[in-house]
């Protein structure tokens, strides 16, 4: 879920001390977030489905039917993807880590000071508007690269859809098989470029070596190595496989 339009985005809160809420919602509006505030845990998950925040300042120890961390669990299970900040008075580590692993972004330990909540929620909506424009480049990456493979046919669209399984599987060596000019090199590229995109940006420089057009000696050492006075041309040691190249061998 990306950061909403409106206003610098939608803070939901959900507290049960009416103090501490109304104090954050005025601040927050203040700095131009959009705020809606709930007390209890009555229909609180449909509520912030429907509204469909940015983010979410829950407290831990909500009321005595239903927790934060009952709430959280079922935002996940719900698939809601608001981000949330826990809030708690309880200063003992427990409480906070089982939210971190429940999805929750962060957590603050009350009393706290406005200022240091403001951060939090900048800090933790900047992040996700970095992910999603990290999200949007790769798509767009990934068009590019799909117009390298050409074909909208059931059998093209299974070949595609397993070359982005095995680019994502970051598996070391892939073995590609297939008749003379039937497009194991394009398949090989697809495959790399999916992966590079896919790893966040890291990228390996693709080499096609075509062992039939090198004599045995030239292709050993283009994928191996070789030192200096090996054979008639071989005027400087040479590295073989760099660890940070693709291979492709056909």
């Amino acid at each position: 879920m990306g950061v909403s339009m409106s206003a610098k985005g939608r803070i939901f809160m959900l507290d049960d001390d009416v103090l501490i809420v109304s104090m954050l919602a005025r601040a927050l509006k203040s700095e131009g977030y959009e705020t809606r505030v709930k007390n209890d845990a009555e229909n609180a998950v449909a509520e912030i489905a429907a509204w469909q925040p940015d983010l979410l300042l829950l407290d831990i120890h909500l009321d005595e039917d239903k927790s934060g961390l009952d709430i959280l669990a079922e935002l996940r299970r719900e698939d809601i993807a608001t981000q949330v900040i826990m809030l708690t008075a309880d200063d003992k580590a427990e409480s906070a880590i089982t939210a971190m692993k429940l999805g929750a972004a962060d957590y603050l330990t009350k009393p706290f000071n406005v200022d240091e909540v403001k951060i939090v929620i900048q800090h933790t909506l900047e992040k996700v508007k970095l992910k999603d424009e990290v999200t949007v480049l790769r798509r767009a990456g990934l068009r590019g690269v799909e117009e390298e493979f050409v074909g909208g046919s059931a059998v093209i669209n299974e070949l595609r859809d397993k070359a982005e399984k095995l680019a994502t599987a970051r598996v070391p060596t892939i073995l590609i098989t297939g008749e003379s000019g039937t497009g194991k090199e394009v398949m090989a590229r697809f495959i790399h470029n999916c992966r590079s995109i896919s790893g966040g940006g890291e990228y390996a420089p693709f080499v096609a070596v075509n062992s039939t057009a090198l004599p045995a000696h030239v292709f050993e050492s283009e994928l191996f190595r070789h030192a200096k006075g090996a054979f008639t041309d071989a005027k400087a040691d040479k590295k073989g496989v760099h660890p940070t190249k693709a291979y492709f061998v056909s």
